[in-house]
């Protein structure tokens, strides 16, 4: 089994090893990758309505029929009875952009619906990074009594903390 040539080329500069083995040639095959999907050959023999033509799927290696005119695309061919043909997949998808939570309707059970409530969102409700844990019901409104028990004086100070760093940061 013959030495590895960076092995070789260690050995030959100390002097150890007399003779360098050629580094064999390799034969280097460029590949296209500018492939074009469409099977112009196919399109001819099948004889496709004008500006159809026969597209290979590139994900899934299937042909489709693609009508570049009106860019709608069809799985099975436009001759045959049960061809659907529509808008592409990605076509489709950039069409039904995120609707914003604004436009959606309105859930008539939700009570921001038939009261003066705001409309929630996930983190409504959720504990404030900030708020002491206090164990109390902080929407209580009213007498002190009904606010106790009172914060632990660590939750207050790092409360304190927390106010005190995002000021300095504004």
């Amino acid at each position: 089994m013959p030495l590895p040539v960076a092995l070789q080329t260690r050995l030959a500069k100390r002097g150890i090893l007399k003779h360098l083995e050629p580094e064999p040639e390799e034969e280097i095959i460029a590949e296209d990758y500018d492939d074009d999907p469409v099977d112009y050959e196919a399109t001819r023999l099948e004889g496709l309505p004008p500006s159809w033509y026969k597209v290979f799927d590139p994900s899934c290696g299937l042909p489709y029929y693609w009508n570049v005119d009106t860019d709608l695309v069809s799985w099975l061919s436009p001759h045959d009875p049960n061809s659907i043909v529509t808008k592409s997949a990605k076509k489709l998808r950039n069409n039904s952009a995120v609707v914003s939570r604004k436009d959606e309707e309105l859930d008539p059970m939700d009570p921001s619906s038939y009261s003066d409530a705001p409309r929630g969102t996930w983190s409504t409700g959720l504990p404030k990074r900030n708020e002491a844990k206090t164990g109390a019901d902080t929407t209580a409104a009213g007498p002190l009594f009904q606010q106790r028990p009172y914060p632990s004086p660590g939750a207050v100070l790092r409360a304190n903390a927390e106010a005190s760093r995002t000021k300095q940061q504004d």
